[in-house]
């Protein structure tokens, strides 16, 4: 049975500067312009890797409060 791979693009991302911090974040979920590692709290380089595409996925809208208790 073959495995199907996904697609792989180059993904900007944060990695943590200290060589035995193996974290790394998407830049774009990244909480700031330059973050710092969540982890060891050192500094961050930017870099590339390929990853597969992040699905997004749709919220419906919220429900208000006298919807929710017409039931």
């Amino acid at each position: 049975m073959e495995s199907v791979k996904p697609e792989l693009s180059p993904v900007p991302i944060w990695r943590c500067r200290n060589a035995e911090c193996k974290v790394w974040i998407r830049e774009e979920l990244a909480s700031s312009a330059s973050p710092e590692c969540p982890m060891c709290k050192g500094g961050m380089v930017r870099g590339i890797k390929h990853l597969p595409k992040l699905i997004k996925k749709h919220k419906s809208p919220r429900k208000s409060k006298d919807e929710a208790s017409a039931w």
